[in-house]
């Protein structure tokens, strides 16, 4: 949620609409196909003509994703794109989030207190060692044994 929050926000919004950003779609599409601790190979033609939208607008919310490091891109070629994804927004079952982290030096967001009628809806807290040691202990469960749910085809394997 803090993608779409942080976006929405940045958009001057406070509400989402027919013509806010598909931001929470493409980061679904885009994070179900996480793969172990890998990065995901990311076709724009493929992908944009999967989830109905143009290549543009695809790549202009991968650029905005790595700009604000929910991604990392690692090589873009041919149209292949080559993203990690920071694992405060997604990861796949018992990967360790700590390495991830600190891979790409990957800040921690979550969704402020209040969300969407904060005045900033997203904390982001910059990269920090002990900060994910933190995330890690305390959501040790979630990392190590996350329930999967079946509507997650991506996961539900």
């Amino acid at each position: 949620m803090a993608a779409s929050y942080l976006r929405l926000h940045q958009s001057g919004s406070k509400r989402w609409s027919r013509r806010s950003p598909d931001t929470l779609r493409i980061l679904l599409m885009i994070y179900t196909h996480l793969e172990g601790d890998k990065p995901i190979q990311l076709d724009f033609v493929d992908k944009a003509n999967e989830i109905e939208v143009s290549v543009e607008q695809l790549r202009a919310e991968v650029d905005w994703f790595i700009e604000q490091e929910f991604l990392a891109l690692d090589g873009n070629v041919d149209g292949v794109a080559r993203v990690w994804v920071n694992p405060s927004v997604a990861f796949f079952p018992g990967t360790d989030p700590r390495v991830a982290a600190a891979r790409h030096r990957f800040p921690y967001f979550q969704p402020a207190k209040g969300g969407m009628s904060a005045e900033e809806p997203v904390v982001i807290h910059p990269y920090e060692p002990e900060l994910w040691e933190g995330v890690y202990n305390v959501q040790r469960e979630l990392f190590e044994n996350p329930r999967v749910f079946s509507f997650c085809p991506g996961h539900a394997r």
